[in-house]
């Protein structure tokens, strides 16, 4: 009886002990929601990256936030300590936003201000510099790309117009990660009347 209570013990000690999966959330200098999760396995390295990038942690230690975890894209940690935190609508961040404690809640809703947007090269993104067309794409458009099409189409600055119809792109919010190539066929233009 006294071998059952402490294997009792100890296995409640354990569950306590457990790590939750993390929700990251925040949103960028233009206002736009992001939020991502990040397994169990995670938790504390993605933790210090919200941290590290202003952003807010929530442990899914809840059926009400856990039910939230398959509406979200996973997100990516990079050896620099920062995270990959896509965007998300409006109404699926303010549902999680809800599940913060009351005096991060305010913060969370509020836009963060961070340094302009710059190239490897050092010029400022131009958010303005929308093309109208594809044939209109030069060093300082803003463009879409991905990854994978399942994970989203992310804003990127063309900071090069190589041969062959490739673009060398930076993505405008993830200034930590390296330039990228990608054909003109594999990008997205945003609609010209697209405020920033």
């Amino acid at each position: 009886m006294e071998n059952q209570m402490n294997m009792s013990a100890s296995t409640a000690t354990a569950r306590a002990s457990l790590a939750y999966p993390v929700i990251i959330l925040g949103r960028d200098d233009s206002g736009k929601a992001h939020a991502s999760f990040f397994p169990a396995t995670d938790a504390q390295p993605a933790s210090r990256a919200a941290n590290l990038m202003g952003m807010f942690s929530l442990k899914a230690d809840s059926d009400a936030v856990r039910s939230l975890l398959p509406k979200l894209p996973k997100g990516k940690l990079f050896d620099s300590g920062k995270a990959f935190v896509p965007f998300v609508k409006q109404d699926l961040y303010q549902q999680i936003a809800a599940h913060l404690p009351e005096a991060d809640r305010a913060m969370a809703e509020t836009v963060r201000a961070t340094p302009a947007d710059v190239s490897q090269q050092g010029h400022a993104a131009t958010p303005s510099n929308v093309p109208e067309g594809w044939s209109k794409i030069v060093v300082g458009s803003l463009v879409l790309a991905t990854e994978d099409p399942l994970e989203g189409w992310f804003e990127a600055t063309v900071i090069e117009l190589k041969s062959d119809g490739v673009l060398r792109l930076q993505w405008r919010h993830y200034l930590d990660l390296p330039p990228f190539n990608r054909k003109l066929e594999d990008v997205a233009l945003l609609h010209p009347s697209m405020k920033l």
